[in-house]
């Protein structure tokens, strides 16, 4: 995320083969078979059309779990090509035996439709394996609207809003967006709550703002979820979102300038408005760990520790949301189930990156963290500044 982003990682869009290539294809998979046998791989998301050899192959591939390229989720590649930025906002999942949306669209499908445009689809066509989303090639660059957060396209009458920098939401994560200061102070409460249920309380003010892209992008030239702005970062204002409104299907926002503090450790934490709570919650306490560690002195960190670290913390507090979140976690209704695929989504995101630092990092930091424990660990990393083996 870049702090979360939330999500260089693991396709879930992958191309549809025509039938003239099943030969070539099959071959190809039994090369891969051989020189990756005892290897660890995973291409279990891509989709061929219904072929018994090719089926068989895929699931002997699936079954391997073998680990393909992962683009992670955070927004920094914007100038990645379109298949890039989709599989970045898209993490593969891991399906159980017999499970997969593979197996099932390669027994259902000749001519599939296009969920998008309701079509049948006679050229190459891509299926979102965590989110069940058909639809033609096209739509990945003729732009068709998708939701900054879950990455879905928007399909049929459904209604999406458009916030104030241009970015689009579907209906199921606007349900929990924190839009502005008044959304996000429940937010901050519990992530406090979070740390300081680890014995990682925080007790140094550091301001929390919310911000738009424009923002960040002023600030830091390019577009992140949030940032921890520390006291040599050159900056002494910052220009914030203070309320936002929704008229019908925008979002429009008031802005106002935030004067930082001068000479302090942590200047403030700056976070991209509009994301729902499981997100917004998970790039803030990435983002807190890092002023946490700041703030007790940890200085100097090789940057895969400082962000690996950091993003066990985001994925501890997604883990978290299962056990002590709000009342909106723990129903039944079809916006509960929502946000439990959302969570299991993002958690994907940050387990299956393949950045050096978010996703290298954040598997170095997790297996530490897993077998010493999280004090043991902070502790050798204060002593040592390296991970304990």
């Amino acid at each position: 995320m870049s702090a979360n982003r939330f999500l260089d990682e693991g396709p879930s869009y992958q191309d549809q083969f025509s039938e003239d290539e099943n030969e070539d294809v099959v071959h190809a998979i039994e090369l891969s078979l051989q020189e990756y046998k005892g290897k660890e791989i995973y291409i279990g998301d891509m989709e061929f059309p219904q072929n018994d050899e090719v089926e068989e192959l895929a699931q002997a591939l699936e079954e391997s779990t073998l680990s393909s390229t992962d683009l992670s989720t955070s927004t920094e590649g914007s100038g990645l090509k379109w298949w890039k930025i989709f599989k970045e906002f898209n993490p593969s999942v891991h399906t159980s035996k017999g499970s997969s949306w593979w197996r099932k669209s390669s027994k259902q499908y000749n001519n599939p439709i296009c969920d998008v445009c309701e079509e049948q689809i006679s050229s190459a066509w891509f299926r979102c394996t965590y989110w069940g989303q058909t639809f033609c090639k096209k739509h990945t660059s003729d732009g068709t609207p998708y939701c900054c957060t879950c990455s879905r396209f928007k399909i049929a009458d459904i209604k999406y809003i458009t916030l104030s920098d241009g970015r689009k939401l579907c209906p199921d994560c606007r349900y929990t967006a924190v839009m502005d200061p008044e959304d996000c102070k429940p937010l901050l409460d519990e992530v406090h709550r979070f740390f300081k249920g680890l014995n990682m309380k925080i007790r140094y003010y550091i301001p929390i703002l919310l911000v738009d892209e424009e923002e960040l992008i002023r600030i830091h030239k390019k577009s992140i979820l949030g940032s921890t702005i520390y006291e040599k970062f050159e900056l002494d204002t910052v220009t914030y979102v203070s309320r936002s409104t929704q008229r019908g299907e925008n979002v429009e926002v008031v802005k106002e300038v935030e004067q930082l503090p001068p000479g302090r450790k942590v200047k403030a934490v700056l976070l991209l408005y509009g994301f729902p709570k499981l997100a917004l919650g998970s790039t803030l306490a990435h983002e807190l760990m890092h002023a946490w560690m700041r703030v007790q002195g940890y200085r100097r960190l090789n940057l895969n520790i400082a962000e690996g670290l950091s993003q066990v913390m985001a994925h501890k507090w997604l883990e978290w949301q299962s056990f002590t979140g709000d009342e909106y976690m723990k129903g039944t209704s079809e916006k509960t189930q929502f946000l439990r695929n959302l969570k299991e989504f993002m958690k994907d995101g940050i387990e299956k990156r393949y950045s050096e630092a978010y996703g290298q990092g954040f598997r170095e930091a997790k297996w530490a963290v897993e077998r010493y424990g999280l004090r043991y660990t902070l502790e050798h990393i204060a002593r040592t500044g390296k991970l304990p083996e």
